[in-house]
């Protein structure tokens, strides 16, 4: 992704029809607070992968909002088998996001 710029909606009318809609009602309520406009940023929308993980997941919060900082994310497997190692990326996966 080195050089890569992204393509960020600028009206409503762009926005993908298989968006969700708490997302699309969230980015029409950022617009009110950013002068009509939709702010100039990536969005991120997460869910459970499958029907049963949609419904054990529960309600998600998107914290912090517009913080303009590098979050390190790390989640683990967890049991009695599973050897955590970073270096050799062993039981976790790590991925970071950057809210500007």
């Amino acid at each position: 992704m080195i050089k890569w710029v992204p393509e960020v909606y600028e009206t409503l009318e762009e926005l993908p029809e298989n968006m969700p809609q708490s997302l699309k009602d969230h980015i029409k309520s950022s617009m009110e607070l950013n002068g009509g406009k939709i702010p100039k940023m990536i969005w991120v929308s997460c869910e459970g992968e499958n029907p049963a993980d949609q419904e054990y997941i529960g309600p998600i919060r998107y914290s912090p909002w517009n913080a303009n900082v590098l979050i390190n994310i790390e989640c683990r497997a967890w049991a009695k088998n599973i050897v955590h190692d970073r270096q050799n990326r062993l039981g976790l996966v790590h991925f970071e996001l950057l809210k500007d």
